[in-house]
């Protein structure tokens, strides 16, 4: 059974980190808070699909009801910016983004964030790849989803090579 937490996340995270479980902690709430509340360099993988830019009337309101698309991916990146920090350096990020359309026009929005996350945040691109979702509750949510797998910087050194 998985641990999900919802409240007391710092210190529910300090005492499994200490643990020797192999069983994952699911962490639930607003990234924005959790990420704040987590250690450096405290966790191995990251996978989120974050609200698409909008696509959907969330009631309480969030990220993704923006009203220019340049905000939404600026807010999306500062909250992956707090991911980069607590991601461990061996540490791996898959995001999985969709695109939108204004004004007739597709705005290239999964990769306007990876650009922003290498350019500014000092990610490393590794791949890129195409999820062909066939079925889903809404038909417009079938189609091609971008899910791209991100990771630090691998701190190389040939001192650290002379033990092998």
């Amino acid at each position: 059974m998985n641990i999900i937490i919802t409240s007391n996340i710092r210190e529910e995270v300090l005492s499994y980190l200490h643990r020797s479980t192999t069983q994952p902690l699911l962490l639930h709430g607003d990234a924005s808070f959790i990420l704040k509340e987590l250690p450096d360099q405290s966790i191995d993988m990251a996978m989120t699909s974050p609200p698409y830019w909008q696509k959907r009337q969330y009631s309480h309101g969030g990220i993704g009801l923006e009203i220019d698309y340049t905000d939404y991916i600026q807010n999306l990146c500062h909250i992956i910016q707090e991911l980069y920090r607590v991601l461990k350096p061996t540490g791996s990020f898959w995001l999985n983004i969709d695109d939108s359309y204004h004004h007739k026009r597709l705005l290239g929005i999964p990769w306007r964030i990876v650009f922003e996350m290498t350019d500014k945040q000092g990610w490393i691109l590794r791949n890129s790849v195409i999820w062909h979702k066939i079925k889903g509750l809404f038909r417009e949510s079938c189609g091609n989803k971008n899910c791209m797998f991100l990771r630090k910087p691998l701190k190389f050194s040939v001192e650290s090579c002379q033990n092998f």
